[in-house]
């Protein structure tokens, strides 16, 4: 099933932070400080990340986390699918065809897949130079 949960959300507020280090690491742990995302919960965030090959991490002296693509090469989709376990968990909650869910599910995932981190990264951007 495909939802913007609080996961999606955070791994991409998390990710656009991380993008604006690029080409550095950056630990998780700054993330969670400059991001106000719980450490414990953003470290799983992170591992789901590694796993589906988003980021990957080094551990000890200069380690961290960094993007492994370019941010304009990440999709939404990409994200939400590596942070959402819905469908792994219930695949027939993915798979029944036709009515409404399914219809939904689709327009989410183009919607998704049309979104860039970099257009995310934009976005947030200029919200920030709005903000009075």
């Amino acid at each position: 099933m495909i939802s913007c949960s609080h996961t999606t959300g955070y791994a991409i507020e998390a990710l656009v932070h991380l993008a604006r280090q690029r080409p550095h690491s950056v630990t998780v742990r700054e993330i969670a400080e400059s991001t106000g995302i719980p450490l414990p919960y953003l470290a799983k965030v992170f591992q789901r990340l590694a796993d589906a090959g988003i980021v990957e991490s080094k551990r000890g002296y200069k380690g961290g986390v960094r993007l492994v693509a370019r941010p304009e090469k990440i999709t939404l989709l990409h994200i939400s699918d590596a942070t959402e376990n819905g469908c792994r968990e219930n695949p027939e909650l993915c798979t029944r065809p036709g009515g409404f869910r399914e219809a939904f599910r689709q327009s989410c995932r183009e919607r998704l897949s049309a979104m860039t981190l970099s257009q995310a990264m934009d976005y947030e951007n200029q919200t920030r130079a709005a903000i009075p």
